[in-house]
């Protein structure tokens, strides 16, 4: 798949064309270090690109059950009961933006590609992990966003918190998300290695208002 929006160049590629993907996560979540895990060789890699270079990426995997149980968040998340009702969906993992980057474009573009992947994956839902620097914690605002009983995550990692905090600015993302009916876990999980803590985060594709599914599609269709 390749889209030009605007000044914007969207694609998707495997991990031998996401070079460039792999650098700016390198830059954002380890300080230079690479980022690369086992997760990527199986994954597609969404790049947004402009003149300047790599604007956002992510990674996305199509998943059945057994998929979703064996997945990148499933390390950090008991989802046995997500994959019941959700037996088809599609794992988003490793979004960045390039720092700095002020553009409100790029995130609303990266979520209607998402959303179009889903849809043409024939899943149900999009879900993967949230994260936030680890000194601001998790916010106190997504409490009243919490996943119903029927496919809440259970707890799994040895390190969690509650929803607490001040309200600090949520991750741009992760407002789209939450705009569109996205639900989140009890409880947020703290990642040592990467210096964040992360709550789960599902949009499933039913609780789209259909205005907002509109506006979504055609962030896409008029290009």
């Amino acid at each position: 798949m390749e889209i030009e929006a605007g000044r914007w160049r969207v694609r998707m590629t495997d991990a031998t064309g996401a070079n460039a993907a792999f650098d700016l996560r390198s830059d954002v979540f380890r300080n230079g270090r690479p980022d690369r895990d086992r997760f990527d060789a199986t994954a597609g890699h969404l790049l947004i690109e402009g003149g300047d270079g790599l604007a956002g990426c992510a990674r996305l995997t199509v998943q059945e059950a057994a998929g979703i149980l064996t997945g990148y968040t499933a390390q950090h998340y008991d989802l046995r009961a997500f994959a019941k009702v959700f037996p088809k969906a599609v794992e988003v993992g490793r979004i960045c933006l390039r720092p700095g980057l002020r553009d409100p474009e790029v995130p609303r573009l990266m979520l209607a590609v998402l959303a179009r992947q889903v849809e043409a994956a024939g899943a149900m839902t999009l879900y993967g992990c949230s994260s936030f620097p680890m000194a601001a914690g998790a916010s106190a605002r997504l409490r009243d966003r919490v996943a119903p009983a029927d496919w809440m995550p259970g707890r799994k990692a040895p390190e969690t918190q509650p929803l607490i905090g001040t309200a600090e600015a949520l991750p741009p993302l992760l407002r789209s998300y939450l705009s569109l009916g996205a639900r989140v876990s009890d409880h947020a999980v703290v990642d040592r290695e990467l210096g964040t803590v992360h709550v789960f985060t599902a949009l499933p594709i039913a609780a789209i208002p259909p205005r907002r599914a509109q506006l979504l599609s055609g962030l896409l269709d008029a290009v």
